[in-house]
């Protein structure tokens, strides 16, 4: 604690109090047996790592890094690389062509009718290309 004083001008001294923290003593260090312990104690069934760190004030973080370690687990302070896997580029199949369907002797195709977005109707031969008829349409809607 330190204290100023400080006169007003009229004779009188105003006083302030304050306080000084500084750091703690630095990082506690915990013997290998202290470790196995804590480690222990979280194991106990209804025990959780939260409630034992609380217990004994030290770091949620630092009692689980202990239990991996019980456990044998290696940190990675690293993420894996990538690995990488050879890819070979090929010329994409093309699909087989499609027959276009042939009439049969003694019946008429039927017509196919759509019926646009605006109201217009567009009857085509069922032989008609596909994509002439997306063309169709998308003229039409135009």
């Amino acid at each position: 604690m330190f204290g100023t004083g400080a006169s007003t001008g009229a004779g009188a001294v105003a006083s302030e109090r304050g306080e000084i923290i500084t750091r703690g003593a630095g990082r506690r260090s915990f013997s290998a047996e202290e470790k196995v312990t804590l480690v222990v104690e979280t194991l106990q069934p209804g025990e959780t790592v939260t409630a034992v760190s609380r217990r004994h004030g030290i770091c949620t973080s630092l009692l689980r890094r202990w239990r991996r370690a019980a456990r044998g687990e290696v940190p990675s302070r690293r993420a894996a690389r990538p690995q990488l896997l050879p890819v070979r580029i090929v010329a994409p199949d093309a699909a087989p062509p499609q027959p276009k369907p042939t009439p049969v002797a003694g019946i008429a195709p039927a017509p196919i009718e759509v019926v646009l977005r605006n109201g217009r109707v567009l009857r085509v031969a069922t032989t008609t290309d596909a994509a002439a008829v997306a063309g169709l349409a998308a003229a039409l809607e135009a």
